[in-house]
């Protein structure tokens, strides 16, 4: 299996993304080691080591078979990359070659047969151009679609924060893994990020401290801190205090501190009370 991935990664063809597909990895091997298994049962003449060559050569060819039917359709429409950009509507060609790609997709489904890696990502890509929102979470949904993590990176960073694009992303975010969503969620530029930054930043540092002995306050004269909300500032208080008896554990992520949580608090609470918008 890995000599097929090996093979795949040789090939630079458009408009497939170069990108780790565990899902196809794992089907890939799988495919191989059927097919050897059962080269092995009913051919042993050919000895193992022609069989291995054999399987190898059969799968690359057949994901590459896959990769050269897109570049062809690709090519007969005349494509370039701005079919990439997400916040374009897709035209009828681009509707041609999704409607190829979901007759590939239903064809190896129905087979169990592997796709090249980046073709989830691609066809995502086209099915967000091309269907009406609540058509693409129903193709999400109904298995026809794969979230990688490479398409919801795209899509967080090209659209933006219309009313209709953010209950798009939103409904996104509820479908992925929540290691995944974490990850997506801290690349938006949006107040919930903020919100989940800030959360997680807090837990962290709590967590720490409840492993800690003898804590104490050491800095309740530390000047900064707005005294209008008492608990919010004790909050922030306690944990700049953490912070100055620890390493920072997102000290990576710069803008992340005790500011920031207590900044991004009040503005949450502006929000939920309509004195600000997001």
């Amino acid at each position: 299996m890995r000599q097929v991935w090996n093979i795949l990664e040789d090939k630079k063809l458009v408009p497939l993304f170069q990108e780790e597909d565990h899902q196809q990895r794992a089907l890939i091997g799988l495919t191989v080691d059927k097919l050897r298994e059962h080269l092995n049962r009913h051919l042993p003449r050919l000895g193992k080591k022609k069989i291995d060559l054999l399987v190898v050569k059969y799968v690359a060819k057949l994901l590459e078979l896959i990769r050269h039917m897109l570049e062809s359709v690709w090519l007969k429409y005349k494509l370039g990359p701005h079919v990439l950009c997400l916040m374009q509507q897709g035209s009828p060609a681009e509707w041609s070659v999704f409607h190829f790609m979901l007759r590939i997709l239903e064809s190896t489904r129905g087979l169990s047969l592997p796709l090249p890696p980046g073709y989830h990502t691609l066809f995502a890509a086209f099915a967000v151009r091309c269907l009406p929102h609540h058509t693409f979470l129903q193709y999400i949904d109904h298995g026809f679609l794969q979230l990688t993590e490479t398409f919801v990176s795209r899509l967080m960073t090209d659209l933006d924060n219309s009313d209709a694009n953010e209950r798009l992303k939103f409904s996104i975010l509820k479908r992925l893994p929540q290691p995944m969503e974490q990850r997506i969620c801290h690349m938006w530029d949006h107040p919930v990020s903020s919100a989940s930054i800030s959360r997680d930043y807090v837990k962290t540092l709590l967590e720490k401290h409840q492993k800690s002995k003898g804590f104490h306050f050491t800095g309740r004269d530390k000047p900064g801190f707005r005294p209008e909300f008492l608990p919010l500032t004790y909050l922030a208080k306690m944990l700049s205090d953490i912070e100055a008896k620890a390493p920072n554990p997102f000290e990576e992520q710069e803008n992340v501190d005790a500011r920031f949580v207590e900044e991004t608090a009040l503005m949450q609470t502006l929000i939920l009370l309509g004195f600000e918008t997001k």
